[in-house]
């Protein structure tokens, strides 16, 4: 969940914008983080009053999408704060990817796979799954011959 809505911030850049105080005063006043209007102010002067919205939904991300941020990082000189703000991403996203990179090459930037581990292969699942329906044919067969010899006992 997000702190801050997106009309708290613009209110809080419209007062920085009409009243010129500086963002430190700005950020004591609101008892904000540290360099969190920076932040705004860099996206709000990239992408304008959208790029302040709330996100409602988990991104994911394509391995060509981080190959060419983790680029122009790396060939721009430019602070990875900007290279997150135009890019609409976190900082530390960027470093993750980064340090990912540096370790790994692209094979790395790749998605893994989520959750735990299945105990038992698919071909054992498909293994089992043929053994249960064999033991259930032949007990039902046992059965149908149980019944027969009863029959036969009885009469």
């Amino acid at each position: 969940m997000t702190k801050y809505t997106q009309k708290f911030k613009l209110d809080i850049i419209q007062e920085y914008l009409d009243t010129g105080c500086s963002q430190r005063w700005l950020e004591n006043k609101y008892s904000l983080p540290k360099d969190t209007l920076e932040k705004w102010w860099t996206v709000y002067n990239l992408k304008g009053p959208e790029g302040l919205k709330l996100r409602h939904f988990k991104r994911k991300f394509t391995v060509d999408f981080k190959l060419r941020v983790i680029n122009y990082y790396l060939n721009n000189d430019v602070s990875m704060s900007k290279v997150a703000a135009s890019h609409n991403l976190l900082c530390s996203q960027i470093s993750i990817w980064l340090k990912l990179f540096m370790e790994g090459g692209s094979e790395a930037l790749k998605p893994k796979k989520k959750g735990r581990p299945s105990k038992m292969s698919k071909m054992t699942k498909k293994n089992a799954h043929k053994i249960l329906k064999k033991e259930s044919d032949e007990i039902t067969a046992l059965k149908s011959e149980l019944r027969q010899v009863k029959m036969e006992r009885d009469i």
